[in-house]
């Protein structure tokens, strides 16, 4: 779908730069908001001889204090999606948690946007998945014992944008795409073309540049909204989106829906 509008946090970030290119590939409109000024020019670079445009706003999130602070960039860029692709091991929860969430209570409450895409992590669950068998849950337990502030922040995120989307879509009567890709260990080099999207093991590997694949084409159509686990497979990525929307794929199956609708109460 020509002429999205997209503004991408962590715009420096290894999936958002490839996320990025591909955009422009299809003659979007990329704004990237990054940290450090000085990453300025190499993300311009990514709109040489390509259709779209990119613009870049250099901000650090850790002084989003309220949403009012987003808003602004919001009102300015008028996105008709929003990608929160950034993470932080030095300030987990100020950036995976607390900015993430201010990003999305100012995105859910603008009217112009439609999207929103987080880019998460399988393990980010409070209760095992109804699929995974009992190694699965070991490989869980296990990432969840290894980062435990990312996991436990990231999951307040999604949860958070799970109730946020449901409460604009009651107040404005129209749909809000709530979009969660949850990949797997991130692997450098070219892409392989192929992944299992859905309902994948606990724990795998997956190429940065097929994690941006699938994450442009979720926010291409106007029908993907939930969470995507995401690993190296065999489907293509076209056919592997396509899979999950006719088999109404949500990987927050087996969650508490009721708290997370308690998010936005």
């Amino acid at each position: 779908m020509a002429g999205e509008n997209v503004l991408i946090f962590g715009g420096n970030g290894r999936i958002a730069r490839s996320m990025a290119s591909l955009m422009l590939a299809r003659s979007w409109k990329v704004t990237s908001v990054i940290r450090n000024v000085k990453q300025k020019d190499s993300i311009l670079q990514l709109g040489e001889n390509q259709p779209g445009k990119i613009n870049v706003l250099s901000m650090d999130m850790q002084n989003i204090r309220n949403p009012a602070d987003v808003s602004r960039i919001l009102e300015t860029v008028k996105p008709t999606c929003v990608v929160f692709a950034a993470g932080s091991f030095q300030n987990v929860y100020a950036i995976d948690r607390d900015a993430a969430q201010r990003i999305i209570k100012a995105s859910t409450d603008a009217p112009f946007i439609a999207k929103f895409l987080m880019l998460s992590f399988p393990s980010s669950r409070k209760s095992a998945a109804p699929w995974w068998g009992e190694s699965d849950i070991q490989n869980w337990q296990q990432e969840i014992n290894s980062y435990p502030d990312i996991a436990e922040a990231k999951i307040q995120a999604d949860e958070y944008l799970v109730a946020m989307s449901k409460a604009r879509e009651s107040s404005s009567g129209s749909p809000f795409q709530a979009i969660s890709l949850r990949p797997s260990w991130l692997r450098t080099g070219p892409p392989m073309g192929r992944v299992k999207l859905g309902k994948t093991p606990a724990l795998g590997q997956v190429n940065i540049a097929d994690v941006a694949a699938v994450g442009v084409s979720l926010l291409a159509r106007n029908d993907t909204s939930g969470w995507y686990d995401l690993v190296q497979g065999s489907d293509i990525v076209e056919n592997a989106v396509d899979m999950c929307v006719k088999n109404e794929v949500n990987c927050i199956e087996g969650e508490d829906l009721d708290r997370n609708f308690a998010f936005g109460d």
